[in-house]
């Protein structure tokens, strides 16, 4: 506090003091005019938000699809180590998070960014964003990671969940939400870029912030999404020849009562390369997605009672061959999940995933175990 300040409050305090009395009643009316001074020479902090996310757990198999190197997979990690913050500032909106990483096969902990954005409103029309962000390329990668059905994402949630620096803009009218992203891509911040639009149409009240049953009511709540995704920013030829890597999506996600569902495919075109991230089952090395393919994922959960849910999954990644001829990796997966909620912002979670690919390549089985306590947002 400044010289200027304090001469103020003394003279504040000191003109107060003169006019009081003896009594209890001015003595605590003095004291409640040096606070609310005070208070008024503080910005004011009501336009901040912050949240902190652990979400971490325990990975076994002995088998080929996650002993890659020869060593059985035996071991503690975590998932996310999030904390976030957010504000604003007359019409501006703004967000900050990071994630602090330290499951990346052994890599090492890594700090990285994850939201740095700031929006704004435009004319009533649309909200404008610039900055680093998430895409919304489908529901299972957009999900804030606490409010999965499963520990992981699906392997298609999965290859697209990461950041990207560009701008965006959405909207919404009624049941109808439109976003469009325009980002560095695959090349950075050289020239050709990564542009998604998608388009969603609410059913009710639409699938809600959580995948499963959570939140659900009597009546069908559902959203289908439809995404269109191109990057041209890839400087080396894919299999197709080409360097246009672009796919459509079509996702629908739900509940109705006790049941949560969910579904989405994709179609990739001939020069798409998408991989899993390091998160996914803690399978290493990752699953590939190879062009001219069209993956796809199911899922539904039952909740037990307002305290435990399940789920089954079955996804595809259509990988016979690529589009040279060779053979590659065509794992199915079939994935099992038990959640035992503790509130709304903490639960323990176990899945059990099965991996069946051709024999030249890993598979088998990998069995998790889980908590996320706390929130992203």
């Amino acid at each position: 506090m400044n010289r200027f300040v304090r001469t103020a409050l003394a003279l504040a305090v000191a003109g107060s003091a003169v006019n009081a009395g003896t009594g209890d009643n001015e003595w605590a009316a003095l004291d409640s005019e040096i606070t609310g001074l005070a208070s008024s020479l503080k910005q004011s902090q009501d336009n901040l938000g912050w949240a902190g996310l652990l979400r971490g757990g325990f990975t076994y198999s002995t088998d080929d699809i996650a002993t890659f190197g020869g060593a059985d997979t035996s071991g503690a990690s975590f998932n996310d180590v999030d904390i976030a913050f957010w504000g604003t500032q007359g019409p501006y909106s703004w967000r900050v998070s990071t994630d602090i990483n330290n499951n990346e096969g052994g890599s090492g902990t890594l700090l990285e960014l994850e939201d740095a954005w700031v929006s704004w409103t435009c004319a009533d029309y649309f909200n404008a964003h610039i900055g680093n962000m998430k895409p919304r390329v489908s529901r299972s990668n957009s999900t804030d990671p606490e409010k999965l059905i499963f520990i992981d994402r699906t392997a298609l949630g999965s290859a697209f969940d990461g950041w990207d620096n560009g701008f965006a803009a959405s909207g919404r009218q009624e049941q109808l939400y439109w976003g469009f992203w325009f980002l560095n891509g695959s090349n950075g911040h050289e020239s050709d870029h990564l542009a998604v639009l998608r388009g969603e149409f609410d059913l009710g009240s639409g699938a809600g912030e959580h995948e499963g049953a959570m939140g659900s009511t009597d009546t069908l709540n559902g959203t289908i999404g439809l995404t269109f995704a191109n990057d041209d920013a890839t400087a080396t030829p894919g299999p197709g020849g080409g360097s246009d890597m672009n796919l459509w999506l079509l996702d629908f996600h739900g509940s109705v009562g006790q049941i949560g569902f969910g579904g989405e495919i994709a179609k990739l075109n001939d020069d798409i390369r998408l991989a899993t991230d390091e998160d996914f089952s803690n399978v290493t090395p990752a699953l590939n997605f190879y062009g001219d393919t069209q993956p796809w994922s199911l899922y539904g959960s039952f909740a037990i009672n307002p305290d435990w849910e399940v789920a089954l999954r079955l996804e595809n990644l259509d990988n016979g061959e690529d589009v040279t001829g060779a053979s590659q990796e065509d794992n199915s997966i079939l994935s099992l999940a038990a959640n035992y909620y503790r509130g709304t912002n903490a639960k323990w979670q176990a899945q059990w995933s099965s991996f069946d690919a051709d024999s030249t390549f890993g598979d088998g089985e990998v069995f998790e175990v889980g908590f996320a306590i706390g929130a992203s947002r």
